[in-house]
C-alpha cells in the first residue's frame, strides 16, 4: 500500500466452482508462514458462499517513475493537454509546472498518481500501490466503520487508520483506510470508506453520500482521451500475490480466470490480473488497460513508459520501467 502516512502527507455470490478454483491456488491456512504451500481447505467453502461483504469499487493506484520517464511525462505536451487532464492535487487541482514532484491524471471515476524519483514521500523507482473504496449497504460513513467480509477472523484487512486533511480551515477526515500485514512488499492494496463532508468542504456543496465521480468532478475533462481503467495486470511476488487475492477473496469478488495459476479477478469496476513469480525480488504493475473518450491511434512514448492507443483503448506498458529495478 501507498503507505498511509504517504497519504497524509498529500492529503451473487460466486459460483462454487470458482470458488474452489480461488482455494486451489491458495492456502486457507493464515496461521502457516510457508506461503509457497498450496492448500485445499474444502470445509470452509460454505462458510464463503452466500456472506454479505461490502462493496468494492476502485479508486486510484500510483506509480513511481524514473528521472527521465517523469521528465518526459510531465513535459509532453500531447499528453498533458490532449491526453488526460493533469494536476498538482486538491484541493485546488492547480497546473503542474516544473517544480512539480508529483502529479495526478484524472479519469471519470478513477484516477493515476504519478511520482518522480524526488517525490516527497522518498518512494523509489518502480513502487506502487492500488486504493479502493468500500461501501456497506445501509450504512452511513461513520468513525467506527468496517469492512463486511466472508470470514471475520482473519488477518486480512485487519490494521485501519483515519485520515483527516486540513481543508476549509478545519481537519477534516477523508477516509478510513484497512489493509493487511505486509513486510518490505513494493506493491501495496489498500481498501477505503470514505467521508461525503470531505466533498462538502472541497467542493462547497452537500452532498448525500461519496461517490468517485464528485470527488473527480472538478478536475476530469471529457474532452481529453482518458476517460477510466478497465484492467490492471501485475506481477508478484509469493507473498503479494496470496496477500492480494485472498484481500479480493474474503472481499467477495469473482474469480473470473485460472490459467497457468494467472489470475482474473472481478475487483468491483475493474479487473485485477495477477500472475506469481519464484524469481522476482519485488512485485510491480505490469500494465494498465484504460478506456478513452474517443477514437485514437498514437503512440505516446515517454521514457520507459510506453502508452498504446487503439480505437477507444489505451495501454500503459511498464516493461521498460520494471527492467530499471531488476
Amino acid at each position: 500500500m501507498k503507505t498511509i502516512a504517504h497519504i497524509k502527507n498529500h492529503l451473487s455470490a460466486q459460483k462454487i466452482s470458482f470458488i474452489l478454483g480461488l482455494f486451489f491456488f491458495f492456502s486457507c491456512s493464515e496461521k502457516s508462514k510457508k506461503t509457497k504451500t498450496i492448500t485445499v481447505d474444502y470445509d470452509k467453502v460454505d462458510t464463503f458462499f452466500g456472506a454479505d461483504v461490502s462493496q468494492i469499487l476502485f479508486d486510484h493506484l500510483y506509480i513511481v517513475l524514473d528521472s527521465v520517464s517523469y521528465a518526459k511525462l510531465t513535459q509532453n505536451t500531447f499528453f498533458k493537454d490532449t491526453y488526460v487532464a493533469i494536476d498538482k492535487g486538491f484541493p485546488n487541482f492547480e497546473t503542474i509546472d516544473e517544480k512539480t514532484a508529483s502529479c495526478y491524471a484524472r479519469g471519470h471515476k478513477h484516477y493515476i498518481e504519478i511520482l518522480g524519483p524526488n517525490n516527497q514521500y522518498q518512494e523509489p523507482v518502480g513502487k506502487s500501490g492500488i486504493g479502493f473504496s468500500l461501501y456497506n449497504k445501509g450504512e452511513h460513513f461513520h468513525l467506527g466503520v468496517k469492512p463486511k467480509l466472508k470470514k471475520n477472523e482473519t488477518t486480512y484487512l485487519s490494521i485501519s487508520e483515519t485520515v483527516d486533511v486540513p481543508l476549509d480551515q478545519h481537519e477534516i477526515t477523508w477516509f478510513k483506510a484497512f489493509y493487511s500485514p505486509s513486510k518490505n512488499t513494493n506493491l501495496n492494496t489498500w481498501y477505503a470508506f470514505y467521508n461525503p463532508t470531505f466533498l462538502d468542504s472541497l467542493h462547497q456543496l452537500k452532498h448525500q453520500g461519496y461517490t468517485r465521480e464528485a470527488f473527480l468532478q472538478k478536475s476530469y475533462k471529457k474532452e481529453c482521451l482518458f476517460k477510466d481503467i478497465k484492467r490492471i495486470s501485475m506481477d508478484c511476488t509469493i507473498d503479494d500475490y496470496n496477500r492480494i487475492a485472498q484481500e479480493m477473496r474474503y472481499l467477495g469478488c469473482n474469480l473470473l480466470n485460472v490459467e497457468n495459476k494467472v489470475l482474473t479477478i472481478a475487483s468491483g469496476d475493474v479487473l485485477i490480473r495477477i500472475r506469481p513469480s519464484e524469481t522476482i525480488e519485488y512485485s510491480r504493475i505490469t500494465e494498465i488497460q484504460c478506456r478513452l473518450n474517443a477514437l485514437d491511434n498514437s503512440v505516446i512514448q515517454l521514457g520507459n513508459l510506453t502508452i498504446t492507443n487503439k480505437g477507444k483503448e489505451s495501454l500503459w506498458n511498464f516493461d521498460n520501467l520494471n527492467k530499471t529495478i531488476n
